[in-house]
């Protein structure tokens, strides 16, 4: 086993070996997990460091001018190297560049300790070097040094060994097995570590219980808690609740420097009035007002008195997490009872162990072998076998998919591993709640299925209910993506071809039969998917005349039926394709319907039966959304395809989608009328003062009268101090100029603003492409004022963007629509936000242009009573990303003049918490900026 090792890292100007330099390089030498050694040199690139360099590493140009030249250093380097074993964190980007450095690849065997580490601890938040110390404690100071991150990355393979060490022989030897398969550098150690514990240690070949077994089992016990109380209501009192958030309550006591807010402890008791007289109500509290505390505490003490359970549920996971790990603690010491909370999740946020046993046992292809080692030693650890702990990343999903729960595949009680069922631990806890908290997916999966997915429950809070019409819209539609059916038709033909292996008890030639149907069924069906999605993309591609799509990744969409012979040819095509998957899952399910036969003698057929059974009624619900979308015959729904092409115009993806286009009546007949008590809440369900608009775009205009009620709480920020409000004049209206002169405009005007905030700004964009664009002019400018540029969409995921976004002190982020609220950067990391446009939604979009012929049909004026208002609403929650505490200053200048010039203008500006505004060209509010920020210090 390797005991020695140098550790490598390399500061770069780049990411490409090729076209980038190496500016600085740390070797340390790892003897028997000690530091015997060590180099470093600064390395002069003849070249100057941009912006992100050198916040990155705090190099500058003066740093490197005198250091000698990568020729003159890398000697050196490789003889402190020689032949020993390299170990990097990321090692393959430093071993790259030491290869495009020498001409040809070192020969030494290397070993990354991230592979490593997601390995022995697979459930850290992240797996970035100075993360992964936090985690495990090891000291780290200078990140993006490379001395100091070689000594870091050399205290951390020190400690993810001694881990290696840590875990289960009989998970070791299993794991062995799976970094062969995944022809990982650790396959080796692993096996001559396995060895020496085996010889030091040799009664470790015997273990207690498995290493998946925990020692929580579930109970098959009955819970009762469904069988609702039908004893007399016992109504909260509102006055005393209320006084629990007051002046002299508890909460103030819970949290330290929490100030008293007279708003939320009005909203305790209004949304304790709508328990006890059984309402709907609407509620919009603003920025600050702590409404999570204000429904929670009625939530928590109704359930309490009730036995009724209480669902909260919410749009997003961020919304999610502060309910359960921040207010829900805090909750506990303010009503000063004790009460059982649970987050409900989907049966896919939890590892089947039947499903994981059985994909286990099969041959995996490398990057699949490489997830369920991950995967392997998390279970070995875990207790809630919930996928969040694993922190899997976008690309291992499908990976995931196969060992999930998953409803059709489950055996119930005749599971062996029913005792130990993460699913069944997670129902137990969801069951045995007073509050539960979950989102708006599942709240939906749940009325889809008749409520047959969450426990019964009672009063019901929707949190940002501003999104309500959106998500039942997502769950109240259909969808058939490209990817998805690949994936069934991939997961269909490893299931054949493993069934092709077993020798059948019985029925031998009716068995070999059905076989040898469904396998050239599913080949039939593999070539007519691509040749249906293949002709989709070619009539999008025709509908584009080419623009653009040979340069760069592009995306079109279809509203569908398209009047054209080219979607003819593609409907006849996606009939056969839809006769080709029923056949293919109704051969499936005779293959299943033989093998439970077989099972009445032979209890092993069972879980093979049901897991056939499940892939055809996978593949039978599959079809039958397909069906749904290409016939296009409910008028009730509008339908679409997305078609992504890659550069150069081939094929990237494809979905097909179907949406109702009002889901107000939907909502009413599946959902309300069941419901006694409901909460909307959220800072923005208002436009214009009234709830009107929300109240008919979800339905509550169906409630019988006497049974809505509403109530506003404004923010207790005093915005007249905290905020300033300018409005732009000079901006040309897009698509009234050039889109040359409109861009280099608008580049112009950020360009005076952040030299006046010094960087500390986040620009709101409604178009992807603007905001690219827009990027790609500003970002050589930006540098030069030594401000660095982060882009939505171009220098990383939402959440890494951010994270640099909050640490750095002259940056400035341009974001997209979901940077439209749900960013929450208090303090002086954020003080200005600019808008580019109101945000209208595109009428182009499907579901935004069918709605609107939907109002026209009733002679309404879709622009005023659907556009302006969603538009309003969005607004507010960009308005919104400024003041996040009472100590935040900051200013909002809105860039689009039809704010000033256009009649409905008015109904943004009185939208806002603000009153008053400056209006003027970009010159005039640079200064007003400039004394107000001056003056603000």
């Amino acid at each position: 086993m390797v005991n020695s090792f140098v550790i490598c890292d390399l500061e770069t100007t780049g990411l490409s070996p090729f076209a980038d330099k190496i500016i600085e390089i740390g070797l340390v030498r790892l003897e028997d997990g000690q530091i015997s050694g060590k180099f470093h040199a600064l390395v002069n690139p003849n070249q100057p460091l941009n912006i992100k360099i050198k916040r990155l590493t705090g190099l500058n140009d003066q740093d490197l001018a005198g250091a000698p030249v990568l020729s003159e250093v890398l000697p050196e380097a490789l003889d402190f190297i020689q032949d020993s074993a390299i170990a990097g964190h990321n090692i393959d980007f430093d071993l790259g560049f030491l290869a495009a450095a020498r001409g040809e690849p070192l020969r030494n065997p290397s070993y990354d300790t991230l592979e490593l580490a997601r390995l022995v601890v697979p459930d850290s938040n992240s797996f970035r070097l100075g993360a992964l110390c936090r985690f495990l404690d090891i000291e780290f100071e200078n990140g993006h040094r490379a001395l100091d991150d070689a000594i870091a990355t050399a205290h951390l393979l020190t400690v993810l060994i001694q881990k290696f060490r840590e875990i289960d022989i009989n998970v070791l030897t299993q794991l062995t097995k799976l970094l062969a398969e995944a022809r990982s550098n650790w396959q080796g150690f692993a096996g001559e570590m396995v060895k020496e514990l085996l010889k030091v240690f040799p009664d470790k070949k015997i273990s207690a219980s498995p290493y998946w077994r925990k020692d929580d089992k579930v109970s098959e016990e009955t819970n009762h808690r469904d069988k609702q109380n039908e004893q007399e209501r016992h109504l909260l009192d509102p006055v005393y609740l209320a006084s629990l958030v007051g002046k002299e309550g508890p909460l103030l006591k819970a949290i330290s420097g929490y100030e008293y807010r007279p708003q939320q402890e009005a909203m305790v008791g209004e949304v304790a009035r709508a328990f006890n007289e059984e309402k709907y109500l609407m509620l919009e509290a603003g920025t600050g007002v702590g409404k999570s505390i204000a429904y929670l505490i009625p939530a928590v003490l109704w359930s309490l008195k009730n036995r009724e359970r209480v669902l909260v549920a919410t749009n997003t996971i961020n919304l999610q997490e502060q309910l359960w790990l921040k207010d829900i603690p805090v909750l506990a010491g303010v009503i000063n009872q004790r009460f059982r909370a649970s987050l409900a999740k989907g049966r896919q946020n939890y590892i089947c162990l039947r499903r994981w046993f059985n994909a286990l046992n099969s041959l995996h292809q490398p990057d699949e072998a490489a997830f369920f080692a991950r995967v392997l030693t998390w279970l070995a650890s875990t207790k809630s076998g919930d996928r969040t702990e694993l922190n899997t990343t976008p690309g291992e999903g499908d990976y995931w998919l196969t060992i999930c729960g998953d409803a059709e595949s489950c055996l119930g009680t005749r599971c062996r591993y029913r005792m130990d069922c993460f699913i069944n631990k997670a129902r137990k806890a969801v069951e045995e709640a007073d509050l539960i908290i979950t989102n708006h997916s599942l709240l939906f999966l749940d009325i889809r299925n008749e409520n047959r997915v969450l426990p019964a429950y009672g009063p019901l809070i929707i949190d940002e209910a501003h999104h309500l019409e959106d998500s039942a819209t997502n769950h109240l539609g259909r969808q058939v993506t490209q990817s998805m059916l690949n994936r069934w038709l991939s997961m269909t033909g490893k299931a054949l071809n493993k069934l092709a292996e077993i020798i059948p008890p019985g029925d031998r030639e009716h068995w070999e039969q059905a076989l040898r149907t469904a396998l050239q069924i599913r080949l039939e069906t593999v070539e007519n998917a691509r040749l249906f999605f293949q002709t989709l993309g070619e009539l999008a591609a025709n509908k584009l005349n080419g623009s653009n799509i040979n340069n760069k990744f592009y995306r079109s969409t279809l509203r569908l039926p398209v009047n054209d012979n080219g979607y003819r040819t593609a409907i006849s095509i996606g009939g056969e394709l839809i006769n080709l998957l029923r056949a293919l899952s109704e051969t499936v399910q005779k293959l299943s319907e033989i093998m439970e036969l077989w099972s009445i003698s032979a209890e092993v057929w069972t879980e093979q039966a049901r897991d056939l059974l499940q892939i055809s009624q996978l593949g039978l619900a599959l079809t039958d959304d397909l069906f749904f979308i290409l016939e296009s015959a409910d008028e009730k729904f509008v339908y679409w395809a997305d078609i992504e092409f890659w550069a150069g115009g081939l094929l990237k993806h494809c979905s097909l989608s179907a949406a109702p286009i009002n889901v107000g009546e939907m909502l009413y007949e599946l959902f309300y009328k069941n419901k006694k008590t409901v909460v909307f809440t959220s800072a923005t369900l208002s436009v214009n003062g009234t709830f009107d608009h929300f109240i008919e775009r979800v339905g509550l205009n169906y409630l019988p009268a006497g049974r809505l009620a509403e109530a506003h709480f404004d923010s207790p920020f005093i915005y007249e101090r905290q905020a300033l409000l300018c409005i732009n004049r000079d901006l040309p209206v897009p698509g009234e100029v050039a889109s040359d002169l409109y861009l280099e405009e608008l580049g112009n005007v950020i360009a005076k603003l952040v030299s006046v905030t010094h960087g500390k700004t986040l620009v709101l964009f409604t178009s992807h492409m603007i905001l690219r664009e827009t990027y790609n002019r500003l970002k050589p400018k930006l540098e030069i004022m030594d401000i660095y540029l982060l882009g939505h969409g171009i220098d990383g995921s939402r959440t890494r963007i951010l994270e640099e976004f909050r640490s750095s002190e002259r940056a400035v982020l341009f974001g997209a629509s979901s940077f439209w609220e749900g960013v929450d950067i208090p303090g002086e990391a954020l003080t200005c936000v600019v808008m580019v446009k109101l945000p209208f939604w595109s009428p182009k979009v499907p579901v935004i242009e069918a709605r609107l012929e939907d109002l026209a049909r009733r002679e309404r004026d879709g622009f005023k009573t659907f556009s302006i208002p969603q538009a309003v609403i969005r607004f507010k929650q960009g308005f919104g990303r400024l003041i996040r505490s009472g100590s935040d200053r900051g200013c909002v200048v809105v860039l689009d003049a039809r704010i000033l010039e256009k009649s409905y203008g008015r109904q943004f500006l009185r939208s806002l918490p603000l009153k008053n505004h400056i209006r003027g060209g970009t010159d005039m509010i640079t200064r007003k900026l400039s004394d107000w920020f001056r003056d603000g210090a």
